[in-house]
């Protein structure tokens, strides 16, 4: 099998061609040595994913004759037929999975998304010469850690990568199962290809990354967090199908005009001064739990003080305080119906009531719910959650159980790896996410410029990942600060956070400690 020339980042060397002028290409230089990484799966394990390189290849990155980048760090590249393993979810009890982005059905059917999933598949495996093999798992919230943990602590190389919730993963970082990418020189963390800031914030000690987030894994766009509002019916209350999207556009959907918006569309329609369904609500929501991750994850608090040496759990201060009592406002006014019938399947009793037009807006949803809900006989707008001030930005949050992934430790051949994951990452953004992005979320899926304006507005602003990511790992503290108290109509935060920071923060330190231990 052949490696690339170079693992080299050379983006500084693009630059300067282009600056400078000098050269269309660059006769491959040669490569003087390289040292490759030393297997993960050898004994006495570490997961220190070092790759190093004596000198790059000249012509890794090139701009081809129409000043158009091109990409030439996989020609040549052959892996003789080799199986790239993954273990990728297939369960649909949280809401969203990526496997239908990940294996696809493995043919063309006509459908735009597939389609593109297999072109995107078949092109890697001829330009690598890899196979993909695919082992469906079906772990839920509650069991996913653990049979992750039982898998890999078996010690067998059966996995490349792992494909699984995000706080299941977070839970395993500081357990020496999973290989530590940081350093990682395949990757080209400067493309929007990787999600950079999202490994950042998930990312606890400096050179020590293990959750990877990019186009590859599309669960990330796919379980985006918004709401959908009914046009049909802003239509009716306001005079204008884009009245909410407007308030969003100019930066004031904010929670204090969020809630008058709520409170404006309410009405007890068979007069018996009750709050139930069949009357017609603002805001419909499922429960004070996973309901209201969304809105947390979407705040704008910065959870992890980085500052300190080692970081610090720090969010006792006036935007969290201020940022509960908002939210209590608006949870808790008579605009807004909690808890619904159907109350054992989230989108099943949220949808009926949406559908049905007994609601203006619905919480819960995620971008990819769109394609769910193109029988509606009404338009949908998806917007972002509300911001607390103007002067904010808006922030998209992701979910607990949204699916990224993981190498694990029993990889016995880390350049193997990560070499075709950046290659499905480049091949990814090139070809199937423009496929899904553009033309499947915003024209198939949708109907109007506004939506498409909405999408990138929630794509484009992903706001904190840790306190949805860590929370559970770390005692279950930071959401129910917001959520526990919200269910309660509480805002006494000091005294729940007082009561809970201690043990908190020392499960953040004995991860922290943990992980610098694999040094």
């Amino acid at each position: 099998m052949a490696y690339p020339a170079s693992q080299k980042n050379n983006k500084g060397m693009v630059d300067e061609m282009k600056n400078y002028q000098r050269l269309l290409c660059i006769l491959l230089g040669t490569l003087l040595c390289v040292a490759v990484l030393a297997s993960c799966g050898d004994s006495g394990k570490t997961n220190d994913a070092q790759i190093t390189t004596a000198a790059p290849s000249a012509d890794a990155e090139i701009t081809g004759e129409d000043g158009e980048y091109v990409d030439t760090r996989f020609d040549n590249i052959d892996f003789d037929g080799r199986a790239f393993r993954v273990n990728t979810s297939v369960d649909d009890y949280d809401a969203t999975n990526a496997n239908d982005m990940i294996e696809g059905t493995g043919e063309e059917d006509g459908d735009i998304v597939n389609d593109a999933v297999y072109k995107r598949n078949l092109t890697i495996e001829e330009k690598l010469n890899v196979k993909f093999e695919y082992t469906h798992t079906e772990y839920t919230y509650d069991n996913a850690e653990a049979n992750i943990r039982k898998v890999v602590m078996a010690g067998d190389d059966l996995y490349d990568i792992i494909i699984n919730d995000v706080r299941s993963l977070v839970q395993l970082t500081d357990e020496n199962i999973l290989c530590n990418v940081a350093n990682v020189q395949i990757f080209d963390l400067e493309k929007t290809y990787w999600y950079t800031t999202t490994m950042n914030d998930l990312t606890i000690v400096p050179d020590h990354t293990y959750i990877l987030a990019g186009d590859y894994f599309a669960d990330i766009i796919k379980s985006c967090h918004c709401l959908f509002h009914n046009k049909k019916m802003t239509e009716s209350f306001y005079g204008d199908p884009e009245y909410i999207d407007n308030l969003v556009l100019d930066g004031k959907w904010t929670y204090e005009n969020a809630t008058k918006v709520i409170n404006e569309n309410y009405a007890d329609l068979d007069g018996d001064g009750k709050m139930k369904e069949g009357d017609r609500f603002g805001m419909i929501a499922h429960d004070y739990w996973g309901n209201l991750i969304a809105f947390v994850g979407s705040a704008g608090i910065e959870f992890l003080d980085r500052s300190s040496d080692p970081p610090t759990v720090n969010f006792n201060n006036d935007r969290s305080v201020a940022y509960l009592e908002a939210l209590n406002t608006l949870y808790h006014d008579e605009g807004t119906l909690v808890g619904i019938k159907d109350s054992a399947d989230n989108h099943l009793g949220l949808n009926r009531l949406f559908g049905g037009g007994e609601a203006l807006l619905v919480v819960y949803q995620r971008l990819n719910d769109l394609a769910l809900m193109r029988n509606f006989d009404f338009d949908i707008g998806p917007i972002p959650y509300p911001k607390l001030y103007e002067s904010d930005n808006y922030y998209t949050s992701i979910h607990d159980t949204t699916e990224m992934g993981a190498i694990p430790i029993t990889c016995n051949d880390l350049d193997f790896v990560t070499t075709v994951l950046e290659a499905l990452n480049v091949e990814t953004s090139k070809t199937l996410f423009p496929t899904y992005y553009d033309v499947a979320l915003k024209v198939k899926y949708t109907t109007d410029e506004h939506a498409a304006k909405m999408i990138d507005m929630i794509h484009d602003n992903f706001g904190s990942s840790f306190s949805v990511a860590y929370n559970n790992a770390l005692g279950d503290f930071m959401l129910q600060c917001f959520t526990g108290l919200c269910e309660k109509n509480s805002n006494d935060f000091a005294s729940v956070y007082e009561k809970g920071i201690g043990a908190c923060e020392a499960k953040l330190q004995a991860m922290i400690e943990a992980i610098e231990s694999f040094d």
